[in-house]
């Protein structure tokens, strides 16, 4: 996590957006969204006491479902919950809606510029406090472990797994 320089801000429109335009490996994390996103450009409802963070990272673009997984994976060591990656973009926990993750390119051309990578957990948010329907299908890691989480270590946890897909991806062959 050391390389990430983290900007917070009490609201954003998206942090996707803003991190577009933010240098390399600069994290942009907001209280809230009120123009959050998911795939397909979905609305995506990003109240207080969820973590909503975008990280502007260079190239090369780390496969969508790699960033869930390895986000997936870095949750479920530091919680002790059975946190999956359901394909395209979910992190899911006992079959309900954790969080997701949005990979976007910025390109000069063809060329690859940077990655931006938005995740979302819904870390200290009730999922009871949620509009209907999203209050049936979402859960968050306070209603899992019973108590409110630290949002740091949240952070910190969620960085390493973006970290470890950008490893991956610089290992893989070029497309």
């Amino acid at each position: 996590m050391n390389r990430f320089r983290i900007h917070r801000l009490p609201e954003a429109g998206s942090t996707n957006d803003l991190a577009k335009e933010a240098p390399i490996w600069t994290v942009i994390v907001a209280e809230r969204q009120t123009r959050g996103r998911g795939r397909l450009g979905r609305k995506w409802y990003s109240p207080p006491g969820g973590l909503w963070l975008s990280a502007a990272i260079p190239p090369p673009i780390p496969a969508q479902g790699t960033v869930a997984r390895k986000v997936a994976g870095a949750l479920s060591d530091v919680t002790g919950l059975p946190i999956r990656y359901k394909p395209p973009n979910d992190l899911v926990l006992t079959g309900r809606k954790l969080g997701g993750v949005l990979v976007e390119g910025v390109f000069q051309g063809r060329k690859p510029v940077k990655a931006v990578i938005g995740v979302g957990v819904n870390v200290n948010n009730p999922a009871r406090e949620l509009p209907s329907p999203l209050n049936r299908q979402a859960i968050s890691l306070s209603d899992a472990l019973g108590s409110p989480q630290e949002m740091e270590e949240i952070l910190r946890t969620v960085l390493s797994g973006i970290e470890r897909a950008f490893e991956e991806a610089k290992c893989q062959p070029s497309r």
